[in-house]
């Protein structure tokens, strides 16, 4: 599984799939995940910006995204792929189906990443660029940078 994971399917999450993810959470942010009523709530407030990366009905990864209280920003709260999908191009097409579906009123996305993450290389690649920098963003010691994409 996941050695080619370009015919992965990505799609709106289904209920019975949180638990999975919640479980890749844990796995891929340890004790800085999520916990798993968020994603249950994640599910209930924006399940159109809630999409899951699935091969053979497993989860290979997922995004969630919510509204900001400006109504031209849209933040991604959370991005995680899955250790066997990791480098294969998933987090990047769950950003870009992400961003094709954003509404016409989005002018901006913004998210946050630690700057050692080597998702952050990433990001730059698809456009994201530095917003501001806070050393204890989550918490002492939490560092985390402020990317931000303009659409258009």
């Amino acid at each position: 599984m996941a050695n080619d994971v370009s015919a992965a399917t990505i799609r709106p999450i289904l209920k019975s799939e949180l638990l999975a993810i919640y479980q890749l959470e844990k796995t891929v942010f340890g004790e800085h995940c999520y916990p798993d009523f968020f994603f249950r709530q994640g599910f209930d407030c924006w399940p159109e910006q809630f999409l899951v990366a699935l091969e053979d009905d497993v989860p290979l990864g997922y995004i969630l995204c919510a509204q900001a209280s400006s109504s031209d920003t849209m933040w991604i709260l959370s991005i995680a792929v899955s250790d066997l999908a990791r480098g294969k191009g998933v987090g990047k097409r769950l950003i870009a189906q992400c961003l094709s579906q954003m509404p016409a009123s989005i002018t901006c996305v913004k998210l946050t990443v630690d700057p050692n993450n080597p998702a952050y290389a990433l990001y730059q690649r698809l456009g994201f660029v530095d917003s501001s920098f806070e050393d204890d963003y989550f918490g002492e010691n939490q560092a985390r940078v402020v990317m931000s994409r303009i659409l258009g």
